[in-house]
Protein backbone atom coordinates (compact mmCIF):
# COMPACT_ATOMS: atom_id res chain seq x y z
CA UNK A 1 0.00 0.00 0.00
CA UNK A 2 2.91 2.62 1.02
CA UNK A 3 5.29 3.86 -1.31
CA UNK A 4 8.52 4.42 0.19
CA UNK A 5 11.18 6.19 -1.64
CA UNK A 6 14.71 4.57 -0.81
CA UNK A 7 16.47 7.34 0.58
CA UNK A 8 13.33 7.61 3.12
CA UNK A 9 12.09 3.64 3.52
CA UNK A 10 14.94 2.44 5.96
CA UNK A 11 16.17 5.49 7.69
CA UNK A 12 14.80 4.16 11.54
CA UNK A 13 16.93 1.00 10.90
CA UNK A 14 20.06 2.27 9.19
CA UNK A 15 23.06 3.40 11.12
CA UNK A 16 23.89 7.18 10.21
CA UNK A 17 27.46 8.28 9.73
CA UNK A 18 29.66 10.20 12.05
CA UNK A 19 29.94 14.07 11.70
CA UNK A 20 31.30 16.77 13.85
CA UNK A 21 28.24 18.82 12.82
CA UNK A 22 24.50 18.02 11.55
CA UNK A 23 22.32 20.90 9.65
CA UNK A 24 19.42 20.03 10.44
CA UNK A 25 16.28 21.31 8.12
CA UNK A 26 12.39 22.49 7.86
CA UNK A 27 11.18 22.29 4.49
CA UNK A 28 8.51 24.50 4.48
CA UNK A 29 9.35 28.21 4.23
CA UNK A 30 12.44 27.03 4.87
CA UNK A 31 14.43 25.20 1.74
CA UNK A 32 11.19 26.51 -0.12
CA UNK A 33 9.45 29.82 -0.20
CA UNK A 34 6.24 28.36 0.52
CA UNK A 35 3.84 25.62 1.90
CA UNK A 36 4.34 22.26 0.02
CA UNK A 37 0.75 21.08 1.04
CA UNK A 38 -1.05 24.16 -0.35
CA UNK A 39 1.13 25.08 -3.19
CA UNK A 40 0.75 21.84 -5.37
CA UNK A 41 -3.44 21.96 -5.16
CA UNK A 42 -3.21 25.66 -5.91
CA UNK A 43 -1.41 24.82 -9.24
CA UNK A 44 -4.53 23.52 -10.32
CA UNK A 45 -7.78 24.62 -7.84
CA UNK A 46 -6.73 28.17 -7.77
CA UNK A 47 -5.25 29.81 -4.58
CA UNK A 48 -8.53 31.23 -3.33
CA UNK A 49 -10.59 28.13 -3.67
CA UNK A 50 -7.66 26.35 -2.03
CA UNK A 51 -7.31 28.56 0.60
CA UNK A 52 -11.39 27.89 1.29
CA UNK A 53 -10.59 24.64 0.89
CA UNK A 54 -8.47 24.06 3.89
CA UNK A 55 -10.51 26.28 6.01
CA UNK A 56 -13.84 24.40 5.56
CA UNK A 57 -11.49 20.41 5.88
CA UNK A 58 -10.09 22.18 9.10
CA UNK A 59 -13.44 22.93 10.75
CA UNK A 60 -14.72 19.69 9.47
CA UNK A 61 -11.89 17.53 10.36
CA UNK A 62 -10.27 19.33 13.58
CA UNK A 63 -8.20 21.75 14.07
CA UNK A 64 -5.00 19.14 14.79
CA UNK A 65 -5.81 17.13 11.32
CA UNK A 66 -3.92 18.59 8.72
CA UNK A 67 -3.30 16.21 6.90
CA UNK A 68 -6.78 14.80 6.59
CA UNK A 69 -7.44 18.56 4.74
CA UNK A 70 -4.37 17.91 2.40
CA UNK A 71 -5.47 14.23 1.14
CA UNK A 72 -9.04 15.60 0.68
CA UNK A 73 -8.06 18.59 -1.32
CA UNK A 74 -5.52 16.71 -3.47
CA UNK A 75 -7.96 14.20 -4.05
CA UNK A 76 -10.23 16.82 -5.20
CA UNK A 77 -7.39 17.58 -7.67
CA UNK A 78 -7.64 14.79 -9.45
CA UNK A 79 -11.74 14.45 -9.28
CA UNK A 80 -12.40 18.01 -10.33
CA UNK A 81 -9.17 19.26 -12.74
CA UNK A 82 -8.83 15.69 -14.19
CA UNK A 83 -4.58 15.89 -13.08
CA UNK A 84 -2.62 13.06 -12.41
CA UNK A 85 -0.51 11.97 -10.26
CA UNK A 86 2.74 13.07 -12.11
CA UNK A 87 1.12 16.64 -12.62
CA UNK A 88 1.39 16.66 -8.81
CA UNK A 89 4.91 16.13 -8.39
CA UNK A 90 5.53 18.40 -11.26
CA UNK A 91 4.03 21.11 -9.02
CA UNK A 92 5.85 20.21 -6.55
CA UNK A 93 9.20 20.26 -8.40
CA UNK A 94 8.55 23.67 -9.38
CA UNK A 95 8.01 25.58 -5.76
CA UNK A 96 9.57 28.32 -5.06
CA UNK A 97 13.08 28.87 -3.45
CA UNK A 98 15.57 31.80 -2.03
CA UNK A 99 18.33 31.44 -4.17
CA UNK A 100 21.40 32.15 -1.12
CA UNK A 101 19.14 29.01 0.66
CA UNK A 102 19.97 27.18 -1.57
CA UNK A 103 23.46 28.15 -1.89
CA UNK A 104 23.45 27.64 1.80
CA UNK A 105 22.76 23.61 0.86
CA UNK A 106 25.18 23.40 -1.59
CA UNK A 107 27.62 24.97 0.76
CA UNK A 108 27.11 22.58 3.58
CA UNK A 109 27.08 19.76 0.91
CA UNK A 110 30.65 21.10 -0.67
CA UNK A 111 31.68 21.38 2.94
CA UNK A 112 31.27 17.37 3.97
CA UNK A 113 34.42 15.99 4.06
CA UNK A 114 36.74 19.07 5.10
CA UNK A 115 34.36 19.99 7.80
CA UNK A 116 32.73 16.49 8.41
CA UNK A 117 29.19 17.75 8.61
CA UNK A 118 26.08 16.05 6.89
CA UNK A 119 22.69 17.42 7.02
CA UNK A 120 19.11 16.16 7.38
CA UNK A 121 15.67 17.27 6.71
CA UNK A 122 12.56 17.02 9.42
CA UNK A 123 9.21 17.73 7.60
CA UNK A 124 5.81 18.07 8.54
CA UNK A 125 4.90 17.87 4.75
CA UNK A 126 5.03 14.78 3.00
CA UNK A 127 7.55 12.43 1.21
CA UNK A 128 5.74 12.62 -2.07
CA UNK A 129 5.70 16.17 -2.61
CA UNK A 130 9.86 16.53 -0.86
CA UNK A 131 11.49 14.40 -3.27
CA UNK A 132 9.90 15.67 -5.88
CA UNK A 133 11.53 18.86 -5.15
CA UNK A 134 14.87 17.23 -4.11
CA UNK A 135 15.50 15.65 -7.25
CA UNK A 136 14.26 18.15 -9.94
CA UNK A 137 16.56 20.67 -8.28
CA UNK A 138 19.94 18.21 -8.14
CA UNK A 139 19.88 17.63 -4.20
CA UNK A 140 19.54 13.86 -3.68
CA UNK A 141 23.44 13.93 -2.13
CA UNK A 142 22.60 16.51 0.37
CA UNK A 143 20.78 14.89 2.58
CA UNK A 144 23.18 12.33 4.40
CA UNK A 145 21.40 11.88 7.16
CA UNK A 146 17.94 11.63 5.72
CA UNK A 147 14.86 12.99 4.91
CA UNK A 148 12.13 12.32 8.22
CA UNK A 149 8.91 13.10 7.01
CA UNK A 150 5.21 11.97 6.92
CA UNK A 151 4.35 9.32 3.83
CA UNK A 152 2.11 10.19 1.20
CA UNK A 153 0.51 7.27 0.03
CA UNK A 154 -2.10 6.16 -2.97
CA UNK A 155 -4.72 3.72 -1.28
CA UNK A 156 -6.55 2.22 -4.14
CA UNK A 157 -10.36 2.46 -3.82
CA UNK A 158 -11.06 0.54 -6.76
CA UNK A 159 -9.27 -2.29 -8.11
CA UNK A 160 -11.35 -2.36 -11.11
CA UNK A 161 -10.91 1.23 -11.76
CA UNK A 162 -7.94 0.73 -14.55
CA UNK A 163 -8.74 1.94 -18.20
CA UNK A 164 -8.35 -0.44 -20.82
CA UNK A 165 -5.58 -0.56 -23.35
CA UNK A 166 -6.78 -0.23 -27.07
CA UNK A 167 -3.17 -0.26 -28.58
CA UNK A 168 -3.13 3.96 -28.65
CA UNK A 169 -0.37 5.48 -28.64
CA UNK A 170 -1.22 9.26 -28.83
CA UNK A 171 -0.15 11.60 -25.49
CA UNK A 172 -4.13 12.07 -25.15
CA UNK A 173 -5.32 8.69 -25.00
CA UNK A 174 -2.54 7.94 -22.95
CA UNK A 175 -3.28 9.93 -20.50
CA UNK A 176 -7.17 9.58 -19.95
CA UNK A 177 -5.71 6.19 -19.63
CA UNK A 178 -3.90 7.51 -16.76
CA UNK A 179 -6.40 9.37 -15.30
CA UNK A 180 -9.14 6.46 -15.33
CA UNK A 181 -6.44 4.38 -13.63
CA UNK A 182 -5.88 7.08 -10.89
CA UNK A 183 -9.66 7.77 -10.70
CA UNK A 184 -9.47 4.73 -8.25
CA UNK A 185 -6.96 6.01 -5.82
CA UNK A 186 -6.97 8.33 -2.83
CA UNK A 187 -4.32 10.56 -1.37
CA UNK A 188 -3.38 9.83 1.85
CA UNK A 189 -0.73 11.11 4.38
CA UNK A 190 0.64 8.62 6.92
CA UNK A 191 1.84 10.01 9.84
CA UNK A 192 5.62 9.81 10.58
CA UNK A 193 5.09 9.52 13.92
CA UNK A 194 3.30 5.95 13.82
CA UNK A 195 6.77 4.41 13.40
CA UNK A 196 7.27 5.18 17.17
CA UNK A 197 3.74 4.20 18.30
CA UNK A 198 2.97 7.84 18.25
CA UNK A 199 4.06 11.06 20.52
CA UNK A 200 3.04 12.33 23.71
CA UNK A 201 4.21 15.86 23.72
CA UNK A 202 1.78 18.71 23.69
CA UNK A 203 3.47 20.65 21.45
CA UNK A 204 3.36 19.07 18.35
CA UNK A 205 0.81 18.20 16.37
CA UNK A 206 -0.34 14.25 16.35
CA UNK A 207 1.72 13.22 13.09
CA UNK A 208 5.13 14.49 14.12
CA UNK A 209 7.40 16.06 16.94
CA UNK A 210 10.61 17.42 15.78
CA UNK A 211 12.01 16.64 18.67
CA UNK A 212 11.47 12.76 18.63
CA UNK A 213 12.47 12.91 15.08
CA UNK A 214 15.60 14.95 16.18
CA UNK A 215 16.58 12.47 18.86
CA UNK A 216 16.20 9.19 16.81
CA UNK A 217 18.90 10.72 14.18
CA UNK A 218 21.27 11.65 16.82
CA UNK A 219 20.81 8.06 18.53
CA UNK A 220 21.12 6.34 14.99
CA UNK A 221 24.38 8.28 14.30
CA UNK A 222 27.91 6.78 14.77
CA UNK A 223 29.97 8.22 17.24
CA UNK A 224 33.78 8.70 17.46
CA UNK A 225 33.70 10.43 20.20
CA UNK A 226 32.04 10.98 23.37
CA UNK A 227 30.12 13.86 22.46
CA UNK A 228 27.01 13.82 20.53
CA UNK A 229 27.48 15.76 16.80
CA UNK A 230 26.77 19.57 17.20
CA UNK A 231 23.61 20.67 16.16
CA UNK A 232 22.50 23.89 13.56
CA UNK A 233 18.96 23.41 13.02
CA UNK A 234 17.56 25.82 10.38
CA UNK A 235 13.35 26.25 10.70
CA UNK A 236 11.01 28.97 11.21
CA UNK A 237 7.64 27.31 12.69
CA UNK A 238 6.36 26.44 15.93
CA UNK A 239 6.73 23.04 16.07
CA UNK A 240 10.90 23.89 15.16
CA UNK A 241 11.03 25.42 18.13
CA UNK A 242 9.61 22.18 20.28
CA UNK A 243 13.68 20.56 19.35
CA UNK A 244 15.27 23.84 20.24
CA UNK A 245 13.99 23.78 23.84
CA UNK A 246 13.57 20.41 24.46
CA UNK A 247 17.31 18.49 22.19
CA UNK A 248 19.80 21.17 21.38
CA UNK A 249 22.02 22.05 24.02
CA UNK A 250 24.97 25.01 24.81
CA UNK A 251 26.87 23.65 21.84
CA UNK A 252 23.94 24.18 18.95
CA UNK A 253 22.34 27.20 16.81
CA UNK A 254 18.96 27.38 15.94
CA UNK A 255 18.64 29.80 12.77
CA UNK A 256 15.56 30.61 13.54
CA UNK A 257 13.50 32.92 10.85
CA UNK A 258 12.51 35.83 11.76
CA UNK A 259 10.19 38.47 9.77
CA UNK A 260 7.41 37.48 7.92
CA UNK A 261 5.75 34.89 4.39
CA UNK A 262 5.82 36.75 1.23
CA UNK A 263 2.89 37.52 -0.45
CA UNK A 264 1.29 35.15 -3.21
CA UNK A 265 3.80 32.51 -2.65
CA UNK A 266 1.71 29.92 -5.17
CA UNK A 267 1.98 32.17 -7.59
CA UNK A 268 5.69 31.98 -8.29
CA UNK A 269 8.09 28.83 -8.86
CA UNK A 270 11.61 28.16 -9.21
CA UNK A 271 14.75 30.66 -7.82
CA UNK A 272 14.17 33.64 -6.18
CA UNK A 273 16.28 36.64 -5.07
CA UNK A 274 15.19 38.50 -1.66
CA UNK A 275 14.84 41.49 -3.18
CA UNK A 276 11.97 39.41 -5.98
CA UNK A 277 10.68 37.39 -3.19
CA UNK A 278 9.92 40.72 -1.14
CA UNK A 279 9.61 43.18 -3.63
CA UNK A 280 6.19 45.53 -2.32
CA UNK A 281 6.17 44.14 1.18
CA UNK A 282 8.05 47.51 2.47
CA UNK A 283 11.60 48.58 3.80
CA UNK A 284 11.19 46.57 6.99
CA UNK A 285 11.15 43.43 5.78
CA UNK A 286 15.01 43.48 6.00
CA UNK A 287 15.49 46.21 8.24
CA UNK A 288 18.12 46.15 10.99
CA UNK A 289 15.66 46.87 13.69
CA UNK A 290 12.92 44.06 13.07
CA UNK A 291 13.92 41.83 15.94
CA UNK A 292 11.96 44.38 17.95
CA UNK A 293 9.31 42.21 19.86
CA UNK A 294 6.65 44.39 18.96
CA UNK A 295 6.71 43.92 15.68
CA UNK A 296 7.52 40.54 14.99
CA UNK A 297 4.05 39.76 16.94
CA UNK A 298 1.97 42.17 15.05
CA UNK A 299 3.19 41.63 11.44
CA UNK A 300 0.56 39.93 9.62
CA UNK A 301 1.99 36.32 8.38
CA UNK A 302 4.78 36.27 10.80
CA UNK A 303 7.22 33.14 10.70
CA UNK A 304 6.00 31.98 14.48
CA UNK A 305 8.80 30.11 15.93
CA UNK A 306 10.39 33.48 17.37
CA UNK A 307 6.90 34.17 19.20
CA UNK A 308 6.07 30.49 20.49
CA UNK A 309 9.94 30.67 22.06
CA UNK A 310 8.96 33.64 23.96
CA UNK A 311 5.67 32.17 24.81
CA UNK A 312 7.34 29.30 26.14
CA UNK A 313 9.78 31.70 28.58
CA UNK A 314 6.51 33.96 29.31
CA UNK A 315 4.00 31.04 29.93
CA UNK A 316 6.59 28.18 31.35
CA UNK A 317 9.93 29.98 32.16
CA UNK A 318 11.37 27.62 29.33
CA UNK A 319 14.34 29.08 26.83
CA UNK A 320 16.51 27.55 24.16
CA UNK A 321 19.95 25.97 25.60
CA UNK A 322 21.75 26.90 22.54
CA UNK A 323 22.42 29.93 20.78
CA UNK A 324 20.16 31.25 19.06
CA UNK A 325 20.22 33.99 15.53
CA UNK A 326 17.61 34.85 13.37
CA UNK A 327 17.63 35.77 9.38
CA UNK A 328 14.98 37.26 7.29
CA UNK A 329 16.61 36.67 3.92
CA UNK A 330 18.58 33.98 1.68
CA UNK A 331 21.32 36.48 1.77
CA UNK A 332 21.13 36.57 6.14
CA UNK A 333 21.17 32.96 6.08
CA UNK A 334 23.90 31.85 3.92
CA UNK A 335 26.39 34.48 5.67
CA UNK A 336 25.58 32.09 8.86
CA UNK A 337 25.86 29.21 7.49
CA UNK A 338 29.11 30.16 6.33
CA UNK A 339 30.19 31.67 9.91
CA UNK A 340 29.27 27.98 11.20
CA UNK A 341 31.52 26.15 8.16
CA UNK A 342 34.16 28.65 8.79
CA UNK A 343 34.68 28.37 12.60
Amino acid sequence: MARKPPDIADSSQCLLPAVKTLFVWDFDWTIVNCNSDEYVPSQFLGDMETTQRFRRGLASFGPTRWHECVASVIDSCIDETKCTKQDLLEAAASMPYLIDVRGSLGDVADSRVKNQCGQAIISDGNDLFIDAYIKKNGMSRYFTHGIETNLGVWESMNAAGAGSDDGSTSDDDDRMQQQDKESGEKFRVLYQSAKYGGHSCKRCPPNLCKSQVLSDILQRTEQTTANRPRIVYVGDGSNDACPALNVLNENDVLLARGGRRRRDPNSKSGPESDGEAYEGHGEHTFHPEMHSRELEAHVAGAFPILSTLRKAKVNYGIVPKCRVSVWRSGKELRSLIRGVLDA
